[in-house]
């Protein structure tokens, strides 16, 4: 069992220089995922000078550790918007995440990208027949919309009492995805770095300096397209989201459906196929918020023993983490109403091939100053809701309980024996005793907003329980919003 995503496995990379030395550049994209990439390919054919930059190597970051899955039957989400802003806004959202899938399938048979494009039938289900006034509520709002459905009493592997079903859907290979419009990108001379962080983003007059480790870059316009921005203000990201953490794998299975599925219940079980090397069955399940179920090798083994029932050997599993919003909608735009200079696309809330790839369409247009019938409704500047603010208080708590017990407990019971946790020239450190003896010394401050860090036993990192970094036992970071490492 390799602990990996799926779409890692057997890839190629066609690595891009990190950057150098300082550059100008007219528009500066920061994160490489769906998101970035989609925004740059949009971008592809105008006359502006382009610059993409990535921590890492381009799609392996959050955008290579989700299922792939392309639909607009998000669980039950459109009564939610319904009840939290009305028709109108309910139904675009739906038109919006039809046509980015559509987006999506335009560009694979345009470009003849291979990257395993399948279009299937999703399913929302539940075994839990109280739960039927609900998804009637939904079907009223798909029958509103047009959307032909089938009611279905049977799916394979779970227990299912309701459920709909939706047939215009897709999966795909989103790293592949990814890199074919990376491709794309470089030919039409987009500037591409790789390994290249961006630490700090400061206003100069009508540009922007981001520092980097290796030089700056100044932008005339910036866009963030990061999973969680490396920033506090402008935008307050933290405090209009919450980050949840789900566990996923990947078993050979004697066969492939057409199918993807997910319930409408928290914590949420999901499920699609895909053919590769071998017929495999990607499953996913044991979500949580972030700051809860620390114990994250537990977690991990309740996964494995739930899908074990209906996958003979699990070959692949890894974690994935989604950034929620209070209102349900993404923040996708100019992060405030009077700034054309920078904008942002995060928070996705678990449906991020969907709505990264309509977020490059928006975020080009904004660009480009064309109109854009989603612009308003992604707005990150737009106004508060009831269950945004009943979503803000619960989740400024759930924060405000992490950090308060990341500091008062530093040692976990479920801490493997060779995990320590010390003071060291008064200073908070964690050590990590590798099979050789070897000490590994880090900070246990995480320098984002400085909460104390948890040991993963499972993938032998140092996590936040706040707001999701992840170091690694050598103090590296391997995912922000941390700019920096935790090295000692």
């Amino acid at each position: 069992m390799k602990k990996q995503s799926i779409w890692l496995e057997g890839l190629k990379f066609k690595p891009k220089p990190k950057l150098t030395k300082g550059i100008h550049t007219d528009i500066l994209i920061i994160g490489g995922g769906i998101a970035g990439i989609s925004t740059a390919f949009s971008l592809k054919d105008s006359k502006l000078d382009i610059t993409l930059i990535d921590e890492s190597k381009i799609g392996t970051g959050v955008s290579a550790h989700t299922t792939g899955k392309l639909t607009f039957l998000q669980e039950l989400i459109y009564q939610k918007l319904e009840a939290n802003f009305g028709q109108d806004i309910c139904d675009l959202y739906l038109k919006s995440q039809k046509e980015a899938i559509e987006i999506v399938k335009q560009n694979v048979v345009k470009f003849n990208i291979d990257c395993d494009f399948e279009g299937v039938a999703s399913y929302v289900f539940t075994n839990n027949i109280k739960y039927l006034k609900n998804f009637r509520k939904e079907e009223l709002i798909l029958n509103r919309n047009k959307i032909a459905y089938k009611i279905k009493n049977e799916i394979s592997l779970f227990p299912v009492k309701y459920s709909i079903r939706v047939d215009d859907t897709a999966v795909f290979h989103p790293v592949k995805y990814i890199l074919a419009l990376k491709e794309i990108c470089l030919k039409k001379g987009i500037r591409i770095y790789e390994n290249t962080k961006a630490i700090t983003l400061k206003q100069q007059g009508e540009e922007y300096l981001v520092d980097t480790p290796n030089g700056y870059i100044r932008a005339k316009k910036v866009i963030i397209c990061t999973h969680y921005p490396f920033f506090l203000t402008p935008g307050f990201i933290p405090l209009r989201t919450h980050i949840e953490r789900s566990y996923l794998c990947a078993g050979t299975v004697a066969r492939t459906k057409k199918i993807s599925a997910i319930t409408n219940t928290y914590p949420t079980k999901s499920l699609r196929y895909y053919q590769g090397k071998h017929p495999y069955l990607l499953y996913i399940a044991e979500s949580h918020k972030l700051g809860n179920n620390l114990d994250y090798q537990a977690n991990y083994n309740l996964l494995m023993e739930t899908a074990n029932e209906f996958m003979p050997k699990i070959d692949f599993i890894w974690q994935n983490q989604d950034i929620m919003t209070n209102d349900y909608l993404p923040l996708i735009g100019k992060i405030s109403k009077d700034n054309n200079n920078l904008l942002i696309a995060t928070g996705f809330n678990t449906w991020g091939m969907t709505n990264g790839v309509i977020a490059g369409k928006i975020l080009s247009d904004l660009i480009l100053e064309k109109a854009n019938p989603y612009t308003f409704l992604f707005a990150p500047y737009r106004g508060t809701s009831i269950d945004q603010i009943k979503n803000f208080m619960i989740d400024s708590f759930q924060i405000s309980k992490s950090y308060i017990i990341s500091k008062i407990k530093s040692y976990y019971s479920f801490y493997l024996d060779e995990v320590k946790i010390k003071q060291l020239n008064g200073k908070k450190v964690g050590i990590y005793i590798d099979e050789f003896g070897k000490y590994h010394i880090v900070s246990r401050i995480c320098p984002h907003l400085k909460c104390s860090l948890t040991f993963n036993t499972f993938s032998k990192t140092w996590d936040c329980p706040c707001h999701g970094s992840r170091f690694d036992i050598d103090g590296n970071c391997l995912n922000g919003p941390s700019s920096y490492n935790i090295k000692i």
